[in-house]
């Protein structure tokens, strides 16, 4: 099935409102409506839900997003929801079938959802400013779920990829920690944007190790580097062995659990990598918490890096996520002295 654009603008004319008049998106972090008939939602839930509502287990299970249907009574209060889905074929009715009515005036459209070439729009600041609507149309209910399911990683994509901005822009926003990015620079030649409050715990040169800490709730990142590093250390028994070590070296012991965990290839920052997520507990203390490892090979200049991202905060038993999603956006802020200075 043909790949269709994720961008095509649209004038709808329900719910429409003037720029000048358009209220500020509100929202509950992590959710998303979906507006849709209740026998559409029955159909295509589980194909949307498998796209979006990625689970992590932190060790109670969280989602990176999670679905909210909101009914034809909600509609016009959700309106102004900062994260929307509009689900609907061409033979959808009530206030859902109009939209996709409005949305069909150019021939070309209709035409091309009809052929399967187009299934997904989206507008930004549709019915309300910061808003993303995202309208998924099909010709029928088991054309659009196979469409969700093949585009599903895209459809993530659109939502994950604003929620990092949006958060990236709010965290550095106040304050940051520049002095300290600028000590790690000129020291170690390498540093990554720190949101205020992060402190230097520790730094040995000779292992290539710093820890950085933050409390209330706790959480820590550490970064370790080795100077002549190699492409086969990329695999996950060597990062869980390696994470182990400097755990017991310079923190509490901590290690990974075998519950729960997930390796593989991937891509950081343009750089080979293998990703690693799971648990890290501390069995005499009986405490533990969610992680996410990134550990690559820098080509330029020859090292291996491991960024590890930690939480402890057992007050909020099913609320880890969030810190954890931050702690990643400072993660992917990482550059060295051979990576060309971004914006600020």
């Amino acid at each position: 099935m043909k790949i269709v654009r994720v961008f095509i603008p649209i004038y709808l004319i329900f719910f429409l409102l003037s720029c000048t008049s358009k209220p500020t998106g509100w929202w509950q972090e992590g959710k998303i409506g979906v507006m849709a008939d209740s026998t559409d939602w029955e159909a295509l839930q589980g194909p949307l839900r498998n796209s979006i509502e990625h689970v992590i287990r932190t060790p109670q299970p969280e989602k990176s997003f999670a679905l909210v249907h909101v009914s034809d009574q909600d509609f016009e209060r959700y309106s102004e929801f900062r994260y929307l889905i509009i689900a609907a074929t061409l033979n959808s009715e009530g206030k859902i079938g109009q939209i996709v009515q409005d949305l069909l005036v150019q021939s070309n459209v209709r035409s091309g959802i009809e052929t399967g070439e187009y299934f997904l729009f989206t507008q930004k600041n549709q019915w309300a400013r910061n808003q993303i609507l995202v309208i998924l149309v099909g010709r029928d209910i088991q054309t659009l779920r196979r469409q969700i399911e093949s585009n599903g990683q895209m459809l993530y994509a659109i939502f994950d990829t604003d929620f990092k901005r949006r958060t990236e822009k709010e965290m550095f926003g106040r304050k940051e920690e520049k002095k300290l990015e600028k000590h790690l620079f000129d020291l170690y030649g390498w540093t990554l944007r720190i949101q205020h409050d992060y402190h230097l715990m520790d730094e040995v040169s000779e292992d290539g190790y710093v820890w950085l800490r933050r409390l209330y709730p706790e959480r820590w990142i550490f970064i370790h580097w080795i100077e002549k590093g190699d492409t086969l250390m990329l695999n996950t028994g060597w990062v869980v062995q390696e994470r182990n070590r400097l755990e017991k070296s310079y923190m509490e012991g901590e290690e990974v659990s075998e519950h729960y965990l997930v390796s593989f290839r991937s891509k950081f920052l343009g750089r080979d990598a293998i990703v690693t997520t799971g648990l890290w507990e501390q069995k005499e203390k009986v405490v533990g918490g969610p992680f996410k490892n990134y550990t690559f090979y820098d080509s330029l200049s020859g090292r291996l890096y491991m960024i590890d991202l930690a939480v402890f905060a057992p007050e909020y038993s099913d609320q880890k996520l969030p810190f954890l999603k931050r702690m990643d956006i400072m993660a992917h802020t990482f550059r060295t002295v051979y990576d060309p200075v971004g914006d600020k």
